[in-house]
């Protein structure tokens, strides 16, 4: 019986959330594709370069989300995507647009692959807390939204881009997905 484990894209593993998802990926014995974003020489995409030195299950690729054709060879022989897509640099209208596009090409990428069975999403609550007469803790929970205009209005662009991706998932044509949504 084989006990090898699949392996696994994070991308973009050089987020917060994404290096985490990295270590307790490797820390579990799965092989990891890390993915990471062209913007410069971070803290963390040096750590994982270094991680890469010494642990034969990582493997790291550099991507550009806007970029289909980079995103498939990161992909390729993976069976599952955590997508971190995060930005450190600040959010304007611009990010948002990009970051949306981008996860728009990840699903598409991961649509056209053999070996792809699962893709997750991370998320934020701030998907969910920003709008108007929210009053306590208890008004949020998994069917709560952010109201994108008051986002708009604030210029909360994070929580407008974090509501308007989970939006576009929610309601993605997933056609040609069966192996995931049979």
């Amino acid at each position: 019986m084989d006990n090898e484990k699949p392996i696994v894209c994070v991308l973009d593993a050089s987020t917060y959330v994404g290096f985490w998802i990295l270590k307790g990926l490797l820390g579990r014995g799965f092989t990891v594709h890390a993915a990471i974003q062209k913007n410069g020489e971070t803290e963390i995409q040096k750590r994982i370069r270094e991680m890469e030195k010494v642990e034969e299950r990582l493997e790291v690729f550099v991507v550009d989300v806007l970029d289909y054709h980079s995103i498939l060879l990161a992909l390729k022989g993976c069976s599952a995507m955590f997508c971190c897509l995060d930005s450190s640099d600040g959010y304007d209208e611009k990010m948002v647009d990009l970051e949306v596009r981008g996860a728009i090409n990840v699903v598409e990428a991961c649509a056209q692959t053999e070996t792809v069975e699962k893709i997750v999403f991370t998320s934020s609550l701030t998907a969910a807390i920003w709008r108007e007469n929210i009053c306590s803790q208890k008004d949020v929970d998994e069917k709560s939204w952010s109201d994108q205009e008051f986002c708009r209005k604030l210029k909360l662009w994070y929580a407008w881009q974090r509501h308007s991706l989970n939006r576009l998932l929610g309601l993605y044509p997933w056609t040609g997905c069966s192996r995931w949504f049979p």
